[in-house]
């Protein structure tokens, strides 16, 4: 069945970047902007009490000194400590500031490439890390202008007010986005989860911000006593405490239901997809259970042990107590957030190899070499690298045009021959020379475009289903911003087993070069390699089983099940090019049913929803009588190992198009951004 030629789909702009930009590259250059200031900021706040002028420092001191004496009971307090409260805050204040600035580069530098949620909460964190910031130069410098003698010679009066409004923004901003989590749990749960109380607490959250501004203006202006301030300021304090303790337990429920709906679904999915899905739903509604309570318990103990203070020891909240427990609130607050996101991040991380594991199939030669085979690995890290800096080595490189076939002839064999070591594989060079077995295996076709089965690799690594998008992530312009990224997910260390980089090109192919093979752009022919290396083929001696032991490009399915053995977790990639001639090639095919066979979870990555969309049709029409291979004694052997052909075939369509096949798979993935909703939808009805 005849399919016409496919067209990728036009990029829209909102592929490129969540935030509206026009590439990845300006999104990380405004990331990178917002950590310098952060950086400047926070020093600016850390170092300038230190470097206060002396004449100031000399009229503060001689007003405390004059304070202290008519507080005797202060001044013999301070003299048996020896360490007075004000440094005591200077410090931990100062100490918690560099805290609130590495946890904000750490959210620019690992957020900047987010969902809408996850960058509308990044400018929380800075947002509150500034507010930190500012109560610490409130708190460290020498406040004896905030008791009203050196009041109208200072600015910083203001600075206390504005600070002070600033974190109630900040700690509303907050209850917005819980109240957006519940509400969203409430659509797919389809009945109310508490939602509408929270309306009410606003409510009394505005009333409170009200409150105690007036009581601070009120207080500023001579108007009140101290105590009076402390007092109601402990009151309306204790009335946010009760209210956060209330919405930790609305919303512990509401997550509750959450994740008992998605295990309920996990536990009841047959088909793997819906399987994996729901395992995913269950860690992110898990996390939020045990995340939203502690960092709202803290919130309120944050305000409470302010309330404490304020009550204790009589402090001024405008000068010292405030910077304390505000602090509390934003500090740990946050560093508890970047905590649980850690600890998610980390579950995700591939098992080690198990080394009590063993496979072996009696033959020592055959399996050495087939081992050897399996431990040629190449980090994703390597292989960006090595994309970046392909035109160095093929000036002529058009992305467009040239395939995985051109770049092996012009590229890999002449890299590789006469390396430092040896005429080797690629992924010796790449890797220097280090072995690994592979977190995934990529099965590709040769005639796929080089670009795209690096941007499937890619699309991989970054969970997502097709990789059109990820395609203008690899110009030069863009690719600094793409390893950043790859970076702060950590995934840049994946390892994945690539033929063309894994296979010794030298041991097999690069002595001739057929005359379909003319490149593109320049229409020659590339040279062809003059190295010395032996080439083996399928039948040359000696042999096993009718195959070449020192052959390595038949011994794919046999490392294929080495690594299964060897390294539990060992899955396949399967990046698809935009005709799907990959479905016809016989290897492929083959390596397909035998990662299906073997239990190995499967990933087909598609260049789009569109594009897998016009293709489905013709996959129905596959039989393996038709496939080929570069080289036809591998057709022949690939044929002769299938008896029943027909039975080969249902094995493929149901592989293909069955309940838990790639068709299946690659369609759920479309649709992962609905995942919790749906998820808990369905489980709920269980209920």
């Amino acid at each position: 069945m005849s399919v016409g030629c496919c067209r990728p789909r036009a990029l829209k702009e909102g592929d490129l970047c969540p935030e509206g930009q026009k590439t990845w590259a300006s999104v990380r250059y405004r990331a990178l902007c917002r950590s310098v200031a952060a950086v400047i900021l926070a020093l600016w706040a850390t170092l300038l009490p230190l470097l206060q002028h002396p004449g100031m420092v000399a009229v503060c001191n001689t007003y405390m000194d004059m304070e202290k004496a008519m507080n005797s009971k202060d001044m013999v307090a301070e003299q048996n400590t020896g360490f007075s409260g004000m440094t005591f805050v200077t410090f931990f204040t100062a100490m918690m500031s560099l805290l609130c600035l590495a946890l904000v580069l750490n959210s620019q530098m690992k957020w900047w490439l987010s969902s809408s949620f996850l960058v509308y909460l990044r400018w929380h964190v800075l947002l509150n890390a500034v507010n930190v910031w500012l109560f610490h130069f409130l708190a460290a410098h020498r406040w004896c202008a905030a008791h009203n003698t050196l009041l109208e010679l200072t600015i910083f009066t203001w600075v206390t007010v504005i600070s002070h409004l600033f974190f109630w923004s900040n700690k509303l901003m907050g209850f917005v986005v819980i109240k957006s989590h519940l509400a969203t749990l409430e659509k797919a749960f389809q009945k109310p989860l508490g939602s509408r109380v929270l309306d009410v607490l606003l409510l009394l959250f505005g009333l409170s911000v009200i409150a105690a501004t007036v009581l601070y203006v009120w207080f500023l202006a001579g108007g009140g006593k101290r105590h009076l301030l402390i007092l109601g300021v402990a009151c309306i304090e204790g009335g946010v405490v009760a209210s956060t303790l209330f919405v930790a337990i609305l919303m512990t429920r509401g997550f509750f239901l959450a994740y008992r709906a998605a295990h309920r679904q996990c536990v009841s999915a047959t088909r793997v997809p819906e399987k994996e899905l729901a395992t995913k739903a269950v860690h992110f509604s898990r996390r939020l259970v045990w995340e939203t309570p502690i960092n709202l318990a803290l919130v309120g103990t944050a305000f409470g042990f302010h309330g404490m203070w304020l009550a204790t020891l009589e402090l001024d909240p405008g000068v010292v107590g405030t910077p304390e427990g505000h602090l509390l609130v934003a500090g740990c607050y946050f560093h508890y957030s970047f905590a649980i996101f850690d600890i998610v991040a980390s579950q995700c991380s591939e098992c080690a190899v198990w080394q009590g594991a063993t496979w072996s199939t009696g033959h020592a030669e055959w399996d050495s070499e087939t081992n050897d085979l399996a431990r040629r690995a190449i980090s994703l890290g390597a292989l960006l690298t090595f994309y970046s800096r392909l035109e160095e080595r093929m000036p002529h490189y058009d992305p467009t045009q040239h395939t995985t076939a051109d770049v092996v002839r012009q590229v890999i064999i002449p890299m590789t021959a006469g390396s430092e070591h040896g005429d080797c594989a690629a992924a010796c060079v790449l890797m220097n020379g280090q072995t690994l077995l592979p977190d995934r295996m990529v099965t590709h076709n040769w005639a796929n475009k080089f670009s795209h089965l690096v941007a499937a690799v890619v699309a991989d690594a970054l969970d997502l289903p097709s990789y059109a998008s990820v395609l203008p992530r690899l110009q030069p312009g863009e690719m600094t911003a793409l390893k950043s990224e790859l970076f702060w997910r950590k995934k840049l260390t994946s390892t994945y087993w690539i033929c063309c980089f894994a296979v010794n090109q030298h041991a097999g192919i690069c002595g001739t070069v057929p005359d379909f093979m003319k490149d593109p752009v320049t229409c020659q022919l590339p040279p062809a390699c003059t190295c010395e290396h032996p080439k083996y083929w399928s039948d040359t001696p000696p042999l096993k089983d009718g195959q070449s032991v020192r052959c390595e490009m038949n011994k794919f399915h046999d490392m294929m099940g080495l690594i299964s053995t060897l390294k539990p977790g060992f899955s396949q990639v399967i990046a698809v090019d935009a005709q799907f001639h990959l479905f016809t090639r016989a290897w492929c095919v083959a390596e397909i049913h035998q990662a299906q066979q073997l239990g190995m979870v499967q990933r087909m990555r598609t260049l789009s929803q569109e594009n897998l969309s016009q293709y489905e049709c013709w996959l129905h029409c596959l039989k393996v009588e038709e496939m080929s291979a570069s080289n036809p004694a591998d057709t022949e052997l690939i044929l002769s190992k299938i008896e029943d052909k027909a039975r080969f075939n249902a094995e493929l369509q149901s592989l293909i198009f069955g309940k838990d096949g790639l068709i299946s798979a690659c369609h759920m993935g479309f649709e992962r951004m609905a995942i919790l909703g749906a998820v808990a939808r369905q489980g709920a009805i269980r209920l």
